[in-house]
């Protein structure tokens, strides 16, 4: 009876025993589950992300770890907590209520206006990233068995123990991996659908255009327009005489110019901002030709160049010949025809691709003499001022 009894208590707790170890693996393997579940979660939000950065961009390691945080919240939710939902209506509302809440979170802490359009695809990844997991972890045991089965019954396999099962098994997750690798190869600047819509969220429109070399001239001989040629154009279609300031802004033959997307202007300490109609829309055209031109090189329409000087009233003709002794009190700027264009100072916008100083006056001085060749205006390269000095036809 005691040999029974001492039996039965021994098998007890061998069992109890083997009760632990089983609760021990299967804890670990459900670690390791949740680990890899989250972990896949941030790869495919990752790689989702970083397919929108643009070359010269990089993306914030503090964001990173954001990223991988959310990621890991994510999985532990949908491992420990949603899987244990057992009706399938009660689970994916339970799934569509959680994408809210973090949609709604995300948004009260500022996480949808936080790195501007460079890291708009991490924003739209990140709100969907819920949904992957809540796909994954729903298919992901039912796609094991579904296949495990279906290589068994393809080469006639008894055991899972089989070299070739084991082999097919890893096939999918080799998969996978050489999708994410190649994600990361054709991310950034590799990625040209990538930086098309990177491009059409900065600029609102998509620019394939390439750059290229500018015909070489001699722009400070070809501008040489004299003083007296400009002077007859400017009292020919400009003012009759010049005004002061306080004229100047009721005279109904000016309008006033003011800095647009075209153009930028100066701080202006010896004219005002007025031109007649005719100048003015010199002056605006030259504005979208720049720009147009910079397009059609692949860069941003963002450029402008810098109108430095415009109207010369009679103050500031009398203020300016105490200070320059070779200013003249019968400058064709008295007259509402004529602007002076800085090629030295461009203003370059802070998204898309930016063009050097170089390249922008080499476009400027084209444009002008494209003007000039059309007949539009008279055009003089002023070396000491660094501006061309330009009067409408």
């Amino acid at each position: 009876m005691d040999n029974k009894e001492t039996t039965t208590n021994q098998e007890s707790v061998n069992f109890s025993d083997n009760n632990r170890d089983g609760s021990r693996i299967n804890g670990k393997i459900r670690t390791i589950r949740f680990i890899l579940l989250s972990t896949i979660l941030y790869f495919i939000t990752d790689a989702i992300g970083r397919w929108f950065v643009p070359a010269q961009d990089s993306v914030p390691s503090l964001f990173s770890i954001l990223i991988w945080i959310l990621c890991f919240i994510t999985g532990a939710v949908q491992f420990y907590f949603w899987r244990r939902i057992s009706l399938k209506w009660l689970k994916w509302a339970a799934a569509i209520i959680y994408i809210i809440l973090m949609a709604l979170l995300l948004r009260w802490r500022g996480f949808y206006q936080y790195g501007g359009s460079t890291l708009i695809g991490y924003r739209l990844s990140v709100t969907i990233m819920p949904l992957w997991g809540f796909l994954i972890e729903a298919t992901f045991t039912s796609f094991l068995r579904w296949y495990g089965n279906l290589i068994k019954r393809i080469f006639k396999l008894e055991s899972i123990n089989s070299i070739v099962f084991l082999l097919f098994m890893i096939i999918p997750i080799a998969l996978v991996v050489m999708l994410f690798i190649g994600g990361y190869r054709l991310s950034g600047s590799l990625s040209q659908k990538g930086a098309d819509i990177q491009q059409y969220i900065d600029e609102g429109e998509v620019n394939h255009n390439t750059d290229r070399r500018e015909p070489v001239r001699q722009y400070d001989r070809l501008f040489n327009d004299l003083n007296d040629t400009q002077l007859e154009a400017a009292r020919k279609n400009g003012l009759s005489k010049p005004i002061t300031a306080d004229q100047a802004e009721t005279d109904r033959r000016l309008v006033k110019i003011e800095p647009n997307s075209y153009y930028d202007i100066e701080k202006l300490t010896h004219s005002v901002p007025y031109l007649v109609p005719k100048a003015a829309k010199l002056l605006e055209d030259m504005g979208k030709a720049f720009q147009d031109s910079l397009f059609n090189r692949g860069y941003n329409r963002g450029h402008r160049f810098t109108v430095t000087s415009v109207l010369r009233t009679e103050e500031s003709v009398r203020q300016l010949r105490k200070t320059n002794v070779n200013s003249t009190e019968n400058s064709c700027h008295c007259y509402g025809t004529t602007f002076d264009i800085s090629y030295f100072t461009y203003s370059t916008p802070e998204v898309g691709k930016a063009a050097s100083v170089d390249k922008m006056r080499q476009i400027l001085y084209q444009v002008a003499y494209d003007m000039k060749k059309q007949g539009r205006c008279y055009v003089k390269y002023e070396k000491q001022q660094t501006c061309l000095h330009i009067t409408v036809r």
